[in-house]
């Protein structure tokens, strides 16, 4: 089961939901000293959203993870897409609960006016299921260090 957690479940949680979130950040995030902080914010104020996955029993609820997401618009093309963020599994997560996950997920973005749901992963596994369901996996995601860039163009130049 997935449910978006709301703002006070999200405070009371926090060390739970930072722990998975550290875990998974993406590429994007760079190394921000208060970047933990920021995401938090942006939670709480409901600009990014916390979403749980559990299982029940009957005596008990088990996490199985934690996923973040946003709702971006693109101003260049006029489109709204639900981007997960990131995304973490406590545990091994069964194909069944990723599809529920998904499942759910698109319904939230159609009903927020969102055209597309974007991911960042490095996961083959979720790649395979995007593609699966449709999904275009063609591009490769490129993160380039600025600080780095600047001083790697110069040697690069003369190697190619």
């Amino acid at each position: 089961m997935l449910t978006k957690m709301l703002p006070e479940q999200i405070a009371k949680f926090w060390d739970i939901i930072k722990f998975a979130v550290e875990q998974s950040l993406p590429p994007v995030a760079g190394e921000h000293p208060d970047k933990m902080n920021r995401i938090l914010a942006s939670a709480l104020s409901g600009k990014a959203e916390v979403w749980a996955s559990y299982t029940r029993g009957s005596e008990s609820t088990k996490l199985e993870g934690i996923a973040v997401t946003r709702i971006l618009y693109d101003d260049v093309s006029g489109t709204r897409s639900l981007l997960i963020y990131c995304i973490y599994g406590y545990t091994a997560i069964s194909k069944n609960s990723w599809l529920h996950a998904l499942e759910v997920m698109a319904k939230y973005a159609k009903s927020r006016g969102c055209q597309k749901m974007t991911a960042y992963t490095e996961l083959p596994y979720l790649v395979s299921i995007a593609r699966h369901l449709g999904a275009d996996t063609r591009y490769t995601f490129v993160s380039f260090n600025v600080d780095e860039i600047t001083q790697n163009l110069d040697k690069l130049g003369q190697e190619i």
